[in-house]
């Protein structure tokens, strides 16, 4: 028997922290071998828990509850053993351990150092070096186990006896600490020795201490957002061998300190010195935020790929290195012993003609205040910069830590002290100099490859901006960094077909509902930052952008199973619901940007206008309305409630098509927009089903199937035309060369995706426009289920096998890790008009293909092993059609 450590607890490889009053899923669905049934067994402390006696199953997923008489406040450890039997017998076992939840952290206090209690807003921009808080403690003889509890707000390092303990960075989760405070707790048993011990935590702003800088020129987040000053909780717990447990908790005995970082902020950047500090200062206990303390449930922000730049430009006072490629991330290097004075890096995606960076695409606002010392005045525009101070002739090594940037360019000036050097001298003052793509850690599920290096690049842009936007939640770009409700729910299908999205998805919902109003409206970011753009009341964001809220939890019900989760938040859900139901008709039609980005966006008196927005908006409510009739089904519920929400839909789509339909077939003028809203909505009955379809298609063909869509019509049209048969326009659509285009957009040779599609040199719309930005990638779902042919029931419980074939690609594979196992397909061109398919998929999953009339088709099922059945399917041109 083979015994694999392959189990995830809660979403979770390593989980030290589990709510044991909760259901706790178990999950080890990545394991690949075809399971015909398992046994399950969990012990605690040589008891027995529970078990599972030979459960016929294909699913590698279950929910189990622990008996109460194994919950205790005192964390303990449970070792889950999994039996699996699979389909010709053969057996596996599967082993895991987890922890429970530490339940004892209100021992623990917020503590920080004791700098300028009442600091004001003009001093932010004044150096100091950041906070660093220590604490001794001696072992006395060899220790059990090791665990810290963590909170260090806004970002966090964690170094016992001098080593970094966590290969993370932005270390904490972002989201409204006045709600909710997620914590890590790590296992340290290897840090900690017998003898004397050194805990040291640095302290970054992150989004705990933002700086006051009008964001986007207007929002200072400072108003918005849960603030305070950078603060640690902690609790440390030595598992001795007499079963005893020693505990060290943050409080005002901690030793307070001073770090290298003089200044460091999210959108700016970091100046870091050598000349360290070893003066010290009082520790004060504070009260910290007031959110409730919660195990953090996603996994952390990594750095997850080298770079090595190119020297593009030398000089006397700078050098230029090009990436070749935009990120998110962070850089890190050595500078020589030699040099001696300041170093100053600023970072740009883009580039002018004259060699000179061009930062107005990454510019987040403006500094909106004035600070003489610093040289700040209140128009001065937001650069990304980071500044080093080098003071002594020894090596220094210096590395972004509590900040990340969006860059492909950067330019590095040099300001000698008593030194007058050459260009080629500058080259030789940085070593080793990298960049890293930094971005939450989530497991990419799906691949794709073809014999087309355009639609490579493309399936590769969409899952790089895509990373390059999440840290701890979904952003929009890297410039604003703000979790979007519209862009979160444009992408939702497509993140999840792509990346292991569950737990963060889970995160994000709460986020909403942690900045959910009053009155049960859903904010148009999260966590809310004073955005409210066509809000229909105060502190609520547009309907689309609402519409985040029941699509996560309908996500989370049906595609994960994970219903307990929805119905455990169902009262933020209801709350919502009856706010929607509140408003007439004919003042909420107007509550939404429409379909936002669309290129057919027009400019009036000052202001933005979508194409058909007020029908558009009318629509959204539509959708919205009937998301939650599609949760409400999915959760069993009935009652009054539900049918006023069902006699609104009814109403609503009626006033729509009253006011918007004519019996031409058209919405509204019969913009491309119009089209897609409105059979998104549902309001094609049978008699105008084919007339509308119709029109669809002979406006796109009039627009030369150049889709105009923005977010919302471009990531319903892929599906919705595929249903129309329409799939090699979309394929002429995403290998378009010319203006607008998804080709264009990466002809720059970024590799990642702009937030609007280039359609002439300047335009107005797109001037400050982001070239880092995800709202457009919505693609790579329909490049999965209909290029490949991978169509995969919500469920995951059958697939439907539907490839389509253009004539300039010679082949293409991929493959979706699913709750139930791995498929993948492969598709080769034989010959002119024939097509031989290659198709693996777990034992226990039912498949379909699709019928395609100019085409015959022969299946056959070629074998089975000990995790897959493969079919080998031939499509075969019927030349009598």
């Amino acid at each position: 028997m083979n015994t694999i450590s392959s189990i995830k607890i809660n979403g979770l490889t390593t989980a030290f922290s589990v709510d044991l009053k909760k259901e706790i899923l178990l999950d080890w669905s990545r394991f690949d071998c075809c399971q015909k049934s398992y046994s399950l067994k969990m012990m605690c402390e040589d008891e027995i828990v529970f078990k599972l006696e030979n459960r016929s199953s294909f699913s590698k997923r279950t929910f189990v509850t622990i008996p109460s008489a194994f919950r205790s406040s005192v964390r303990k450890q449970f070792v889950l053993q999994i039996k699996i039997t699979g389909q010709n017998e053969e057996q596996y076992e599967l082993e895991s351990a987890f922890y429970s939840e530490n339940l004892n952290l209100e021992g623990a206090e917020w503590i920080t150092r004791l700098d300028n209690p009442i600091e004001k807003e003009y001093e932010y921009f004044q150096e100091k070096a950041n906070i660093v808080l220590e604490k001794e403690f001696v072992v006395t003889s060899d220790l059990k186990k090791s665990f810290i509890d963590i909170c260090g707000l806004g970002y966090y390092s964690l170094f016992i006896n001098g080593a970094r303990v966590h290969d993370t960075y932005l270390t904490n989760d972002v989201t409204n600490y006045d709600k909710i405070v997620y914590y890590d707790t790590m296992d340290i048993s290897n840090y900690v020795r017998t003898g004397k011990n050194k805990v040291r935590v640095e302290l970054g702003n992150g989004w705990y201490n933002p700086a006051p800088i009008l964001l986007l020129n207007r929002y200072n987040i400072r108003k918005q957002l849960a603030i305070g000053k950078p603060c640690l909780l902690a609790q440390i717990s030595l598992y001795m061998p007499d079963g005893s447990t020693k505990v060290i908790n943050t409080d005002n005995t901690w030793v307070s300190g001073f770090g290298q970082y003089l200044s460091n902020n999210i959108y700016i950047g970091e100046h870091f010195t050598d000349a360290t500090s070893h003066e010290l200062a009082m520790t004060t206990k504070v009260h910290g935020p007031s959110g409730k303390l919660t195990p953090s449930l996603i996994p952390k922000v990594k750095r997850k790929k080298e770079i090595r730049p190119k020297m593009i430009k030398t000089t006397e006072s700078y050098i230029i290195m090009d990436l070749e490629e935009i990120i998110s991330g962070q850089v890190g290097f050595h500078i020589n012993k030699e040099f001696i004075g300041e170093i100053t890096l600023y970072y740009a995606e883009d580039m002018g003609s004259n060699h000179e960076l061009n930062f107005l695409t990454s510019i987040s606002g403006l500094y909106g205040m004035s600070d003489k010392r610093n040289h700040i005045h209140p128009e001065d525009p937001v650069i990304q910069k980071d500044k080093i101070t080098k003071t002594r002739p020894e090596p220094l090594y210096f590395e972004n830590t509590y900040t990340y940037h969006s860059f492909r360019y950067i330019k590095v000036e040099f300001k000698h002290v008593d030194q007058v050097t050459s260009g080629e001298e500058n080259n030789c003052i940085l070593e080793k100099f990298t960049s890293y793509r930094v971005h939450t850690d989530l497991q990419k599920i799906s691949t794709f490859f073809s014999s087309s290096t355009e639609l490579n690049a493309l399936w590769d842009a969409s899952i790089d901006t895509r990373l390059n936007n999440i840290h701890s939640y979904f952003e929009d770009c890297s410039r604003e960094r703000l979790g979007y409700g519209g862009d979160i729910v444009a992408l939702l299908d497509t993140q999840m077909l792509t990346l292991d999205t569950e737990n963060l998805l889970k995160k994000v919902f709460l986020d909403f509902a942690a900045d959910q109003t009053m009155q049960g409206g859903i904010t148009q970011t999260a966590p809310y930052v004073g955005i409210m753009t066509h809000g229909p009341s105060n502190g609520s964001g547009s309907i689309g952008w609402q519409l985040v809220f029941p699509s996560i939890a309908h996500a989370i019900c049906n595609k994960y199973k994970d219903a307990g989760f929805v119905e455990n938040n169902t009262q933020y859900l209801v709350k919502h619901l009856n706010y929607l139901l509140s408003f007439d008709y004919d003042y909420i039609k107007h509550c939404c940007l429409g379909d936002w980005g669309s290129v057919d966006t027009s400019i009036q008196s000052g202001k933005i206008y979508t194409p058909d927005q007020t029908f558009c908006s009318a629509c959204m409510y539509l959708i919205i309305l009937r998301q939650y009739q599609k949760l409400f089904a999915s959760l069993g519920k009935s009652g009054s409630m539900y049918d006023v929400l069902l006699e609104r839909i009814e109403s609503v789509k009626a006033r729509i098509m009253d006011e918007f339909y004519t019996h031409k077939g058209y919405f509204a003028t019969g913009s491309q927009s119009s089209f897609i809203f409105g059979i998104q909505a549902g309001l094609l009955e049978r008699e105008i089903q084919s007339l509308v379809e119709g029109n669809l298609l002979k406006k796109l063909e009039q627009d030369s199937w150049i889709f105009k869509f923005g977010i919302f019509g471009m990531s319903w049209a892929f599906e919705i035309l595929s249903q129309l048969g329409e799939e090699q326009h979309v394929y002429q659509w995403l290998t378009r060369e010319e203006m607008p285009s998804y080709r264009a957009m990466l002809s720059r040779g970024n590799k990642v995706l702009s937030e609007y599609f280039p359609i002439q040199i300047s335009n107005p719309l797109h001037a400050n426009a982001s070239f880092n930005h995800a709202m457009f990638a919505s693609y790579s779902s329909w490049m999965i289920r209909n290029l490949i042919g991978i169509n995969t029931s919500e469920q995951d419980e059958h697939v439907m096998i539907q490839p389509y074939f253009p004539n300039e690609l010679e082949f293409a594979h991929g493959a979706i890790d699913t709750l139930v196992g791995k498929v993948s397909l492969e598709w080769k061109k034989q010959c002119e008009g024939k097509y031989e398919l290659n198709v693996s998929l777990p034992l226990g999953m039912k498949y379909s293909i699709k019928q395609n009339s100019i085409y015959n088709i022969v299946a056959q099922e070629t074998g089975t092993n000990n995790k897959n059945r493969l079919v080998k399917i031939v499509y075969e041109l019927d030349h009598m059609t």
